[in-house]
């Protein structure tokens, strides 16, 4: 399953398209939580965690799961 922001972010760029898992997996990194939490919390490894987080920053091109997190927050998907 699949979703899109509908709201454009403040810099005026469009918005990217997150698998609900990736979205799933950023707003429990925003609640604090890191990979292994996550991966409880899912139920997933902590290796498709991680790998869920990085691909997210490489496809968007962000410099960490910090800047992930606060890129989903300007987008409306947190």
């Amino acid at each position: 399953m699949r979703t899109m922001q509908k709201r454009e972010s403040p810099t005026g760029l469009l918005p990217e398209e997150l698998t609900q898992r990736e979205v799933d997996v950023l707003r429990l990194l925003a609640e604090g939580m890191d990979a292994v939490e996550i991966a409880n919390k899912l139920d997933y490894s902590e290796r498709l965690i991680k790998s869920v987080i990085q691909a997210v920053v490489k496809r968007l091109e962000l410099r960490n799961r910090t800047h992930a997190v606060a890129y989903a927050i300007r987008m409306g998907v947190l």
